[in-house]
């Protein structure tokens, strides 16, 4: 069997979305591929640039600590990647590269008949292997478990690996502002306060819980209730030089179909919501907005909902 035919695909994921922090995510359709290269190294193919030192890479981590679980030596093969998720904007980019390598420690395994149960079955190795391992690894759950699973998820919910997970109504739209700088989720962590005033929490929890109920019962008033936020947003706006305003933007002026804007991850992607796909001129006047209040560069992207999580194609 060749193991270099075998492809790993990883979607996306926009994480903290309102008021769900470290708490909330959802799988989206922008890209990433990893397999197995019979030359030793990185070849790295699309966005950005990454270290491709294959002893540094965390692709190549994470694919050595299935085999260190299974006690598999680890095999002289390269990693090949392509790349459509930009590094480092709020699009689980990390927690991507980290289920790409462990998805291709499955096909390593499975490719040596190492597998034994139900393991063998890649849905379930998602569920008890790749899930708890990504989280470690990443250190928080609310990318790695969309970009695992696929859909909306609550992750977390017992303290350690447990979620639930939600199917995005088909008529809800995310419309993502990139811009064309990074913000690192070390520095967005950093700006956090140490604590919150009650006040601040309780309001949080009105807001989570509307997210939830919004999207269970496809209410786009309580979607943008459960969009609001002051346990993250507010502190790291100083971080997005100029794209923050985008939290700020009212319905009238957009259209009825726009719901309301988060901040994607760590940021600066800022994530704006409509009640059905926007047209052209809702995006023209986000590009508007946008160019009123910052110069820089920046990318336009409808993205739709990836209910499947990581795959092998």
């Amino acid at each position: 069997m060749d193991i270099t035919q075998f492809k790993v695909m990883v979607p996306g994921s926009s994480a903290n979305i309102g008021s769900g922090f470290d708490v909330f995510g959802v799988a989206v359709g922008i890209y990433c591929y990893f397999s197995f290269q019979p030359n030793p190294g990185v070849t790295y193919l699309g966005k950005d640039s990454i270290n491709e030192d294959i002893a540094k890479n965390i692709v190549y981590i994470s694919f050595q600590r299935v085999l260190r679980e299974f006690k598999q030596d680890v095999p002289r093969y390269g990693i090949w990647i392509k790349n459509h998720i930009p590094l480092k904007r709020g699009l689980g980019s990390s927690s991507v590269a980290i289920i790409g390598g462990l998805s291709l420690g499955y096909v390593y395994l499975k490719c040596i008949n190492a597998l034994k149960g139900d393991i063998e079955n890649f849905d379930v190795f998602k569920e008890k292997i790749i899930l708890p391992l990504g989280i470690d690894i990443e250190g928080h759950p609310d990318n790695v478990t969309p970009s695992t699973v696929g859909g909306f998820t609550v992750s977390n919910i017992d303290g350690k690996n447990s979620y639930f997970k939600l199917n995005v109504p088909d008529n809800i739209h995310f419309a993502f502002v990139i811009p064309e700088f990074d913000v690192s989720t070390k520095e967005a962590r950093e700006v956090l306060p140490n604590s919150y005033t009650k006040e601040d929490v309780v309001f949080n929890l009105r807001s989570s819980i509307s997210l939830v109920l919004g999207i269970v019962n496809n209410d786009k008033f309580l979607i943008s209730l459960g969009l609001r936020d002051k346990i993250h947003q507010p502190y790291r706006a100083k971080l997005y030089k100029g794209f923050e305003k985008l939290l700020s933007l009212k319905i009238e002026e957009i259209s009825p179909n726009f719901i309301g804007s988060f901040v994607s991850g760590s940021g600066p992607t800022i994530c704006c919501v409509f009640s059905e796909r926007p047209s052209f001129e809702e995006i023209e006047k986000i590009r508007n907005f946008v160019s009123k209040n910052t110069n820089i560069p920046y990318d336009l992207q409808i993205l739709s909902i990836d209910n499947l999580g990581v795959r092998i194609v």
